[in-house]
């Protein structure tokens, strides 16, 4: 049985890996975002949040708050560190599944990204990416930005994406409700 884990594993890895680009800076730590693939499916939500980047940051890096406001993640635990692990539970239709997660970059009220880390990143690469940009005015766009990746991509596009997508645009709504003044 684990000899078939580690040739399932080896294989997905050959599949879903990209090359490493020509001249591209790679810390060799596997911690670094991927750029899409021709097989990439990407999901974006984005909302103006007039608030402070910090009020946004203290929102969508305070794990266990995520239950007191995001009606898409309602469960998280874990470190905002770069590597380290964050648990969750997600709303899929009228399902939850629980999802691990490593996080790939934490740049304080900017950016916040982690990659899927349990067993469908064998067969799905995921990375969610979180962005603040302080607009002239003062307020934020927030970004969040959700790549499948890989060559069965598509069928989790076919399969979840709706709730995925439902899912995405009720959190950042929610957190535009949160975090403004």
């Amino acid at each position: 049985m684990r000899r078939a884990a580690a040739v399932l594993a080896a294989v997905a890895s050959l599949l879903l890996l990209p090359a490493p680009s020509a001249g591209a800076a790679d810390a060799g730590d596997g911690l670094d975002p991927r750029p899409p693939s021709a097989h990439a499916v990407i999901y974006r939500e984005q909302a103006v949040i007039d608030a402070p980047p910090e009020r946004i940051w203290q929102l969508i890096t305070d794990l266990p708050g995520y239950s007191s406001w995001n009606p898409w993640v309602v469960r998280a635990s874990g470190t905002v560190a770069r590597g380290a692990a964050i648990n969750v539970d997600v709303i899929l239709g009228s399902h939850t599944m629980p999802a691990r997660h490593t996080v790939l970059v934490v740049e304080k009220n900017s950016r916040f990204c982690w990659r899927d880390a349990g067993w469908n990143a064998l067969v799905v690469y995921g990375q969610r990416c979180r962005t603040l940009q302080q607009q002239p005015d003062g307020s934020v766009l927030y970004t969040s930005e959700l790549m499948l990746d890989g060559p069965l991509a598509s069928v989790a596009n076919l399969t979840i994406g709706s709730h995925m997508r439902t899912g995405m645009a009720a959190e950042t709504a929610a957190l535009k409700q949160s975090a403004g003044l």
